[in-house]
């Protein structure tokens, strides 16, 4: 998938495009003037002059000679389209494609505002974005549509700002990040991620960290291959009645320059905000979980040690790259579980890893809990725990290769070796607890890397669970 900037000559099928999404999904909503409203907006001898006196900056969603979805965006930040075709919906491409028109607007424009006049239709997409509501439904020219905003925040303006002094803004020729091995496609029902790689693998480069124009690397099926899964998408998440806050949803992102010689560094994050909500504790909340969120990119990039800074600089292809999905997967009045799925590498092609986290948090004092203040983690346990891991991941070498006493300082918050660490989370079945780890035989030349947790339903959980609180919190 590529986002890029439209050539005169390919506005003219991403207007047809326009056309055949709003004439299905919104102009049953409308009148028949507002229709006509909309239909002389986009008419193409109208819609031309707009883009060729640069009054509309004119973007599409590319899957190889396909065109997927198109926006379109005037000099002062106001989104004039944003569709997706019919096919290509829920894939991700309308975030893109905003993400494209936003950091085109700060650079090229200087602008610290987005605005929208949104189909009702379209209102929950865009609050996703991270709009708000600026005044109540309105009607202009029979055409029906809510005012909404977005702010920039500080740290988007400057990277961007940042990375037009270094010459190093691509935004006409945007890459989509699709990660390849994020997550399994199996028809199993367990959530793991497991990356096999047999051997040190060498030679070739990468075209681009996550594939995102399609092209090969020098990793073969043979070489790299993955325990099937649903990942996070096979969560079953559970949201209460009636909560008195709402979750927005922020992101960063970055992407360097690809000039030969040069670090390639790809970044695209995104995490949950909790809004509605007053007080120093829901601060401590949202930024904890962006904290969590931004890890590898905070150890990698922005606030990398000096270790780390030498390390990659003695690379040949040096790459830095992360691309953070999340989801809340228990959202009760006083408590939300995230999980936090993170497709990495960690400085060359041959360090590519996929880590899960968690944070299971209090909302009304920012509370954080861990396995071990909820689990008691002794042997009776850990026996139980790891059946069921092993039940998820039955062609894991993992879960074998360690020992019970390796197991219980994991489940207890230790990073072990700087390699394996616990985390769990809530869900509509009941709890999660599982590892994440980067499992490496030298001997026999292979290497494990991923995550695995085992579920219990509330009932079976009753006997290994601590006198903790958090018990009390869920409640579904």
């Amino acid at each position: 998938m590529i986002i890029k900037r439209l050539e005169n000559e390919e506005i003219l099928e991403g207007l047809h495009l326009v056309w055949d999404v709003f004439a299905a999904d919104i102009a049953p909503t409308y009148s028949r003037e507002g229709v006509e409203e909309f239909q002389k907006f986009i008419k193409y001898e109208n819609f031309m002059p707009k883009v060729q006196s640069g009054q509309l900056i004119v973007f599409g969603a590319m899957e190889g000679q396909e065109l997927c979805g198109v926006g379109a965006v005037q000099t002062d930040g106001h989104i004039a389209l944003l569709f997706v075709g019919k096919n290509w919906q829920r894939r991700g491409i309308g975030r893109l494609l905003f993400v494209a028109l936003q950091q085109f607007c700060i650079v090229a424009f200087g602008i610290t505002k987005m605005t929208v006049h949104a189909a009702p239709q379209a209102e929950g997409f865009y609050r996703r974005l991270g709009f708000h509501e600026v005044a109540p439904e309105q009607v202009k020219n029979q055409v029906r549509y809510v005012p909404m905003e977005r702010a920039m925040s500080a740290e988007e303006i400057r990277l961007q700002k940042k990375a037009k002094r270094r010459g190093k803004f691509l935004m006409l020729a945007i890459l989509a990040l699709v990660v390849l091995l994020g997550i399994g496609v199996g028809t199993t029902a367990y959530r793991v991620f497991t990356m096999v790689q047999d051997g040190i693998m060498d030679g070739g480069g990468m075209k681009n960290p996550f594939l995102s124009d399609g092209g090969q690397t020098d990793q073969t099926e043979k070489e790299m291959k993955k325990e099937t899964g649903e990942g996070i998408d096979g969560i079953e998440c559970y949201q209460a009645e009636n909560l008195p806050y709402t979750i927005t949803e922020e992101s960063y992102s970055y992407e360097s320059s690809k000039s030969e010689g040069s670090i390639t560094s790809q970044f695209d994050v995104k995490y949950p905000q909790i809004q509605g909500l007053e007080g120093e504790q829901i601060a401590k909340v949202n930024e904890e979980l962006k904290n969590c969120a931004m890890s590898t990119v905070n150890a990698l990039y922005l606030k990398a040690s000096d270790d780390m800074k030498a390390a990659v600089m003695k690379e040949d292809s040096p790459i830095l790259a992360s691309k953070v999905t999340y989801r809340v997967t228990y959202a009760g009045e006083d408590f939300i579980s995230v999980v936090f799925s993170d497709d990495y590498y960690a400085g060359n092609k041959n360090a590519r890893y996929q880590d899960l986290r968690t944070r299971n948090i209090r909302l009304s004092d920012g509370k954080i809990y861990e396995t071990s203040e909820i689990i008691n983690v002794d042997t009776e346990f850990i026996k139980e725990w790891k059946k069921r891991m092993k039940e998820e991941a039955p062609n894991s070498i993992v879960v074998d290769a360690l020992k019970t006493s390796q197991y219980r300082k994991i489940l207890s918050g230790e990073i072990l070796d700087n390699r394996y660490y616990d985390n769990f989370f809530v869900d509509k079945d009941g709890i999660e607890i599982g590892m994440t780890y980067h499992y490496r035989d030298d001997e026999q030349q292979k290497e494990e890397r991923g995550w695995i947790t085992a579920p219990f339903t509330m009932e079976e959980i009753k006997a290994y669970k601590t006198d903790s609180d958090f018990w009390n919190l869920c409640t579904n």
